[in-house]
């Protein structure tokens, strides 16, 4: 497909959580819009996956950095941002993709697993977004994305932690945009609805998810694949937008409009 209409065209993206599902269609749809990538990954498991989407960049004539970034951690997170800087002498776009999250009811959350849901999904967000606009602002702007969720608007039994964070994320970025919109760095929020990747199968396999899902709660018929963000994200990600500010935008076939 032809996204040359975004005018991205040697723009550089970070994008975290690139190996897989909704990071890795990200990630190919901003080089097809003539980005060079950052590719921020977990230090363990999925390294083969994530050399596979640096070659399918590059096979498009753009250039691909992998940066293992444990996100939870603000210094790997400093130091993936600080990495993209040396490397490519800018950042114009960040994608905040990378997250974690269990499906437990909250009677049985653990004080580990709010900890570990906050760090990856919302804290992790705040100092990427920190990071890169203390590189955006110096030199004249850039655009940050952080994928949000319908469940940051809506309620879902079993994701009371997850819900908290990605309402969290919803709201930061409108008081980050606050901040620094005059300063040429917008922040917005492109929120999923669920999303068919490995990581959510077995939510999607449940007896009777997908007939409730598509006919109570999905006018759409259908629940996102990763390719259905891409549009949402180069929009976000381009001059188109230069007016959107502090946006969350719903990208979830109709979930939220009950």
């Amino acid at each position: 497909m032809d996204y040359s209409c975004f005018g991205l065209k040697d723009r550089i993206a970070i994008v975290t959580g690139a190996s897989q599902g909704i990071g890795r269609a990200l990630a190919v749809g901003l080089a097809s819009a003539g980005a060079h990538l950052v590719l921020a990954k977990h230090p363990t498991g999925r390294h083969e996956e994530i050399k596979e989407v640096q070659a399918e960049i590059e096979s498009l004539g753009r250039q691909a950095r992998i940066v293992l970034t444990d996100v939870a951690h603000v210094d790997q997170v400093r130091a993936m941002v600080d990495e993209a800087r040396r490397a490519f002498g800018r950042v114009d776009i960040l994608v905040n993709n990378a997250g974690w999250t269990g499906t437990t009811a909250a009677l049985d959350v653990t004080e580990e697993d709010y900890d570990r849901t906050m760090a990856a999904s919302l804290k992790s967000v705040f100092f990427a977004c920190q990071a890169a606009a203390r590189v955006m602002i110096p030199q004249g702007g850039g655009k940050i994305i952080n994928i949000g969720s319908n469940f940051g608007v809506v309620g879902f039994q079993g994701r009371s932690v997850y819900a908290a964070a990605k309402a969290g994320v919803h709201h930061l970025s409108r008081a980050l945009s606050l901040e620094w919109a005059r300063q040429g760095v917008t922040v917005n929020v492109v929120a999923p609805c669920i999303t068919e990747t490995d990581s959510r199968k077995v939510i999607l396999e449940r007896p009777g998810y997908k007939e409730w899902a598509t006919t109570q709660m999905l006018p759409a018929g259908r629940w996102n694949q990763p390719d259905d963000l891409v549009g949402a994200v180069l929009f976000l990600s381009s001059h188109l937008s230069d007016m959107v500010v502090g946006h969350v935008l719903m990208v979830d076939g109709g979930w939220t409009i009950h």
